[in-house]
């Protein structure tokens, strides 16, 4: 009876570990399934190293220029958007682009604001080559907040901050402080650099000029809120709009 006894207890020891088992590769198979179901039907929600985001409800965009060539195995696309996204949604956004045209070994795609879609340097980048690959030139809506803070910081009286959209993506204030005036230039990054400027009536507006040439002669009129920018050939290459303080 002894025996008995220590065999069949032999024998339920040997069936709890199997049960254990078969539980795990249950569970293993049950987690496969959930899996393979959300990549089909629901979509990852990682793309390559970016964690996508889903789209503003009021977000628009359209190609304005598509210079892809199957003959180089190569999409390319400018897309004008109607507002600033994080890394997130342009990665969402890559993706929608990315599978709305044949596959190709290089996917290049350039997003311009609207408003400032004529603008030489993009906005920000996505491209394919073969992996997903981000890069944001401009300034995003948090890094706007912080540099309108910044900006904000001078001592004397703001003439007017101004935002430019094209070409440095960044905020220039243009304050007055002891009879001197200033212009105060805010990156992105939060950094910023002030210049003494000369005023000089313009029949344009009002100019003014570096006091120590920091520029290569470049220099300012500013005329209806607006502050454009001028090289040294006198033509203006970028403009700046007024922003309300």
């Amino acid at each position: 009876m002894e025996k008995l006894n220590n065999s069949a207890a032999a024998n339920l020891q040997t069936q709890k570990p199997n049960k254990l088992a078969v539980f795990i590769v249950l569970l293993i198979f049950i987690s496969l399934i959930i899996f393979i179901f959300k990549i089909i039907f629901g979509g990852s929600e990682i793309i390559g190293k970016y964690k996508k985001e889903d789209l503003p409800d009021n977000f628009e965009y359209r190609i304005i220029k598509d210079e892809s060539d199957a003959n180089i195995e190569k999409n390319q696309l400018e897309i004008e958007i109607n507002q600033k996204l994080t890394e997130g949604q342009i990665a969402t956004l890559a993706e929608e682009l990315f599978n709305s045209k044949e596959k190709q070994r290089r996917f290049y795609m350039f997003y311009k604001l609207k408003g400032v879609e004529n603008s030489p340097v993009a906005w920000a980048i996505s491209h394919f080559d073969p992996e997903l690959e981000i890069e944001i030139s401009g300034s995003t809506n948090l890094e706007d907040t912080k540099m309108f803070t910044e900006a904000k910081k001078v001592k004397g009286d703001i003439i007017g901050i101004f935002d430019e959209k094209e070409y440095t993506f960044s905020l220039y204030t243009l304050y007055e402080i002891d009879d001197k005036i200033f212009i105060k230039t805010t990156f992105k990054d939060g950094e910023s650099m002030d210049n003494e400027v000369i005023k000089i009536n313009n029949k344009n507006g009002m100019r003014y000029n570096y006091k120590e040439d920091v520029s290569q002669g470049e220099y300012f009129i500013l005329e209806n809120d607006i502050l454009e920018f001028y090289n040294k050939e006198n033509k203006m290459f970028t403009s700046a709009e007024k922003l309300v303080l």
